[in-house]
């Protein structure tokens, strides 16, 4: 018998514990047999009906994603809604659903360090740290790092841009600004950007902010006293799927993995000509 969906929870939990995931989450096995033998993988950010047809078609029975389906509390299970008319796909297909989430955002050389790497950064090390987690490792949230040389401000949201693949950001930023340290969140990090401030960096890349927190990075003359850039929640986590591809390769290699190509963001930017 090949590898079971329990032995690959296992493995991935001995990487990003369980416990050390925030209180309001839900991470593990969604769906599915933990006995339940796997005869391939399929790895996105989101779970979505594409990505359920993308596995079937495929021949994985096991879908891995970072964002779980079942986040809130549901009261029934029907396709009335599109969370419970995935989950029954799911069943009927016989695909088991695992989800690792913040539990991933918290180890070391997880979801904001694979940002900090896609930018570039060096002498990485956690924003935030935390206590360590049962097993003694190392655990916390966001990034921190120095660019290998300095930007200016426009020269920062060009590389920005570039390296992200995005059409356009929201930000705040000086126009005399020089960028050396950048600290990185992926995802909703807009409450880390007094730590950001804390810590020296110059520059602050994460999501979700709204108007009223930009106002957070200004000085008391109105000036901004670190860069602020909003990249979207999916352009920060997306290379979480590279990410969980790389570790399940080396794990088990055995097993056939493949990251999804589908675009799960149903998020898509206007840009005017």
């Amino acid at each position: 018998m090949g590898v079971t969906v329990e032995q690959i929870a296992r493995r991935l939990e001995a990487w990003a514990p369980p416990e050390t995931a925030e209180s309001y989450d839900n991470t593990g096995l969604q769906l599915g047999r933990p006995e339940g033998e796997v005869t391939g993988g399929l790895i996105a950010l989101d779970l979505t009906p594409a990505v359920i047809t993308e596995a079937s078609r495929i021949g994985a029975n096991l879908i891995i994603t970072h964002h779980p389906l079942f986040f809130a509390p549901i009261k029934a299970l029907t396709s009335e809604s599109l969370i419970g008319s995935m989950a029954l796909r799911l069943a009927e297909l016989g695909i088991a659903h695992y989800a690792i989430h913040t539990n991933l955002d918290m180890v070391s050389g997880g979801v904001s360090f694979a940002l900090a790497d896609r930018l570039s950064l060096e002498k990485v090390r956690f924003l935030q740290e935390r206590d360590p987690s049962a097993e003694g490792d190392a655990c916390g949230l966001g990034a921190i790092g120095t660019l290998p040389g300095p930007m200016s401000g426009s020269a920062f949201l060009q590389f920005v841009a570039s390296q992200l693949g995005l059409s356009s950001l929201r930000h705040v930023i000086a126009e005399d600004a020089v960028i050396t340290s950048v600290a990185v969140c992926g995802g909703s990090g807009s409450t880390f950007l007094p730590t950001a401030i804390r810590e020296g960096a110059d520059a602050y890349v994460t999501a979700d902010v709204k108007y009223h927190q930009f106002f957070d990075a200004l000085d008391n003359d109105g000036h901004p006293a670190i860069a602020y850039l909003d990249v979207g929640h999916y352009e920060s986590e997306v290379f979480t799927e590279d990410l969980l591809l790389a570790f399940l390769d080396s794990q088990f290699a055995a097993t056939s993995w493949t990251r999804t190509s589908t675009t799960t963001s149903p998020v898509r930017s206007f840009v005017p000509r």
